[in-house]
């Protein structure tokens, strides 16, 4: 897996190169349009994304802990089998993103829109949820063992076999 810099970034960006299994880890990527980019199986770890348009952008199987998503534009993104261990997604639009068998343990997902998002198998626990809208969404089988959900919104959330919900 390569690791890159800001500026290869831009370069393999504007070369139409794959973005697909190269390191981003703690890369300061604020302010770049990574709408429908493929970036699966990569890493970023620790880097910095708050803010952009990541709108149908592609993390399948990627590794993402303690990134900074927070305020991300994430309609339609893919994290399918993705590692969002300790990432920041305050405030993040997750319209209809897929996050189905993710590991969100322990992110920060506060006030997050999550609305017709599709959470199947994914693990919640200890995650921050305060004021979190999971409204239309499914989370069968998703585990929010010891999450923070206090002012989340489940309004017709598909919720079979979830784990450590209290209402």
């Amino acid at each position: 897996m390569s690791e890159l810099t800001r500026e290869d970034l831009i370069i393999y960006l504007t070369e139409g190169r794959s973005m697909a299994e190269l390191d981003y880890s703690g890369l300061d990527l604020r302010g770049l349009d990574f709408q429908d980019i493929k970036f699966d199986k990569s890493r970023f770890n620790g880097a910095k994304l708050a803010g952009n348009n990541l709108a149908g952008t592609s993390f399948r199987g990627c590794t993402m802990e303690e990134a900074d998503l927070s305020e991300a534009l994430l309609v339609h993104a893919d994290f399918r089998g993705a590692n969002l261990r300790r990432a920041n997604l305050a405030e993040a639009n997750c319209k209809e993103a897929l996050f189905d068998g993710v590991n969100l343990e322990q992110a920060d997902l506060t006030r997050a829109n999550l609305r017709l998002a599709n959470l199947t198998n994914a693990n919640l626990r200890n995650a921050k949820l305060f004021g979190t809208n999971f409204s239309v969404s499914l989370c069968v089988n998703a585990d929010f063992t010891g999450a923070q959900t206090h002012g989340a919104k489940f309004e017709e959330t598909l919720l079979q076999g979830a784990k450590g919900l209290t209402f």
